[in-house]
């Protein structure tokens, strides 16, 4: 049971729909980088729909993820809060396919509190918020139970760098890479060939059955976690090669789904948002993605607090309402999204709620109000790393990698205990007092701190807003890590291998 999680207030007793409502759609990418675009500034990524959103809409410059590693990020996008404020912190930061815990029921997530609003609710692809909660294969953690009453094609643990059968065996591919419909299994192990096609019939099946109501899609790909893959109509479609293919399939997929609001004519009242969880797996070198020109290669990328690792690639798209071609620099943040959306639905939340860490960026959308942030306060599982503060981030602690580059730059099977500088409290993390200073607009890549004696009462002001925010964190029981092996999904037991038919396989070998 968690203590100390504050519920969010709702005003209204029963659902409804609000005429005008507008539909919302999150794209939400797995590892993906600042400098994985040719928007952002990748000299060999094709342009594609992803860029294309920008060029109809708005693209970001400075928005910051919700944390620096997958399970982490995505419950602060659902939650609207902080990863400590729900217990989603501790050693291992993400959630593994047989714990027993997942994201807490107690709270309400974003599909949920616009169901309240007379939403239809989907979700298609990636979940990692946990699987099974008290036998194997009960599915309790799974999406339906958080306000998404339709759930396509979905990963519950993701993908891994052992769902590659050319590396690995069916038994030990078995452990980790398995998918399912709505709550059913369809396949152990995962064969991704089909995976993106088939999460995008599921997307534009959803889109065309709620067409004339309101409705909220959640689509996190697969798109680029390793271990790669393409599909038939992308594999060498990249100069950049196969990472470059990776992005060119997602951003088909993105286009593909836009394409469909475009075709139904809902466009105009449609808000559709691309971001990434976090940073790129940067020891995967060419295979890992690009932080562009912030941190550099050694210590910048997933799991860590230096720009790398938390700023994001961040499109906007609603014809119509967000003026298109717009380049916007306000600093917001992926939890954010929560608020949002919900008073954009017509929702009111309980604004005395210093629980919940999400603001409303709905006038920053339509380039008309700055962004409602004055700080933004960065993680490591249960420790504050750092604090951004108008153009300044406010290093307190650091992670440094103590490896050789050539030493973690894989081209192999990656060790699981050295792909990423995730540790909040070894001997590769280094606090700093007085804290690192930089200016981040005019210093993205972090490589010259400020003399702090000159910055005396900007650092007082910040510490003080510190000590405001730890005032208002309460210890929460972690649900991470509550290991149980009796829960590690098995389809077909004891065999825990199954290949059941899918009506997308055949049309896809035919259409692409």
């Amino acid at each position: 049971m968690l203590v100390g999680i504050s519920t969010f207030a709702f005003f209204l007793c029963v659902a409804k729909t609000v005429v005008g409502s507008p539909n919302f759609i999150i794209f939400f990418a797995d590892d993906v980088g600042y400098g994985d675009f040719q928007s952002f500034g990748h000299p060999t990524q094709e342009k594609g729909p992803i860029d294309v959103m920008g060029d109809e809409g708005m693209r970001f410059t400075s928005w910051y993820s919700g944390d620096s590693i997958c399970t982490p990020s995505r419950a602060s996008l659902l939650t609207g809060r902080l990863p400590i404020r729900i217990g989603v912190v501790g050693p291992n930061r993400v959630f593994w396919q047989w714990d027993q815990g997942g994201l807490p029921k107690s709270e309400i997530t974003i599909a949920e509190a616009l169901q309240q609003q007379g939403y239809a609710t989907g979700m298609v692809g990636k979940w990692h918020l946990g699987i099974n909660e008290k036998v194997a294969n009960d599915g309790g953690h799974l999406p339906m139970h958080h306000g998404f009453e339709y759930v396509g094609t979905n990963y519950p643990y993701g993908q891994n760098w052992k769902c590659d059968p050319k590396k690995f065996s069916t038994a030990e591919m078995s452990e980790k890479c398995f998918k399912y419909k709505n709550s059913t299994f369809v396949q152990q192990p995962t064969d991704m060939i089909n995976s993106t096609f088939e999460m995008v019939e599921d997307a534009k099946d959803f889109i065309m059955r709620n067409k004339n109501q309101p409705f909220f899609l959640y689509m996190p790909f697969l798109q680029a976690h390793c271990t790669l893959f393409c599909s038939p109509g992308f594999c060498g479609s990249s100069r950049r090669g196969i990472y470059g293919d990776n992005i060119n399939e997602m951003s088909w997929a993105v286009g593909e789904v836009l394409d469909t609001v475009k075709r139904h004519s809902i466009q105009e009242n449609t808000l559709a948002i691309f971001i990434s969880d976090n940073g790129p797996q940067l020891e995967m070198c060419v295979d890992g993605g690009s932080s562009g020109f912030l941190k550099d290669l050694v210590i910048g990328g997933k799991g860590s607090t230096w720009e790398g690792g938390i700023r994001m690639p961040a499109f906007a798209w609603w014809p119509g309402t967000i003026p298109a071609g717009e380049v916007n620099h306000e600093v917001v943040s992926t939890v954010d999204i929560y608020a949002t959306l919900l008073e954009l639905a017509g929702g009111n939340a309980d604004e005395d709620d210093v629980t919940r860490d999400s603001k409303s960026i709905s006038g920053v959308l339509r380039n008309e109000s700055p962004s409602p942030h004055e700080f933004l306060f960065h993680y490591c599982s249960d420790r504050l790393m750092a604090v951004r503060y108008g153009e300044y981030k406010i290093s307190y602690v650091t992670q440094m990698r103590t490896t050789d580059f050539t030493d973690f730059c894989y081209e192999g099977v990656p060790d699981d205990d050295r792909i990423t500088n995730l540790r909040c409290y070894d001997d590769t993390v280094v606090s700093h007092d007085p804290p690192l200073i930089f200016n981040t607009d005019e210093d993205p890549a972090e490589e010259h701190p400020l003399n702090p004696a000159r910055h005396g009462l900007m650092l007082s002001h910040v510490n003080e807003a510190v000590r405001r925010h730890k005032a208002t964190i309460v210890p929460t029981r972690s649900v991470l890590g509550l290991k149980n092996a009796a829960l590690q999904p098995c389809c077909n037991y004891p065999a825990c291998v199954c290949n059941y038919e899918h009506p997308y396989e055949s049309q896809q070998k035919s259409e692409l």
